[in-house]
C-alpha cells in the first residue's frame, strides 16, 4: 500500500511539471526597419513624412510602428514577407504626386523555434531595388534580419 501510495505521488508530481502552458515567451518577430532621411526641403515644406502612406500589396499587416530615432528621422519598423524571397514596399504621401517602391529580395531561413512559438524566419538581404521619383539613394547598414537583431536599410529623400 505504502509503495503504490509513493508511485501515485510520484507520477502526480512529475505530470504536473512537465505540462507545458502552450504559451510562446519568446520573440517571434524579425523586423527590418527603414529609416527615412529627408535632405530635400521641398519635401520638408509638404510635410512628405507626415503624411506618409506605406504599404505592401502582397499581405496586410506589416507595418508595425512608425517611431523617430536619436537623430530625429523617421523610422518604420516592418516584417518582410515569410511566403517569398521578394518583398514590395509602395511609400507615398498624401502631398506627393509620384510613389516610390522598394523591392526587398532576401535569403530566407525557416527556423524550428520551439513547440509553443513553432517556426520563425530569419532573412538576409541580398539587394535593394528602388525607384527614383522622390528617393534619391539608400544604404543597407544591417542585411542580416533575425528575431535578435533587427535589419536597418536608411532611405535618402
Amino acid at each position: 500500500m505504502r509503495f503504490s501510495t509513493y508511485i501515485f505521488i510520484f507520477l502526480m508530481f512529475f505530470s504536473v511539471f512537465s505540462c507545458s502552458d502552450d504559451v510562446c515567451n519568446e520573440e517571434t518577430e524579425s523586423t527590418l526597419n527603414l529609416v527615412f532621411i529627408v535632405n530635400d526641403t521641398s519635401l520638408t515644406n509638404i510635410d512628405f513624412i507626415d503624411n506618409l502612406s506605406i504599404y505592401s500589396p502582397e499581405w496586410t499587416d506589416s507595418i508595425h510602428f512608425l517611431d523617430e530615432n536619436e537623430s530625429g528621422d523617421a523610422v518604420l519598423g516592418f516584417m518582410l514577407s515569410p511566403y517569398s524571397d521578394t518583398s514590395e514596399i509602395i511609400i507615398t504621401s498624401k502631398n506627393a504626386t509620384e510613389k516610390d517602391t522598394l523591392i526587398i529580395l532576401t535569403q530566407r531561413e525557416q527556423i524550428f523555434l520551439s513547440k509553443e512559438c513553432g517556426f520563425i524566419m530569419d532573412f538576409l538581404i541580398d539587394t535593394v531595388l528602388f525607384t527614383l521619383n522622390y528617393i534619391d539613394s539608400i544604404e543597407i547598414n544591417e542585411d542580416e534580419i533575425t528575431t535578435a537583431k533587427n535589419g536597418e536599410i536608411q532611405l535618402y529623400f
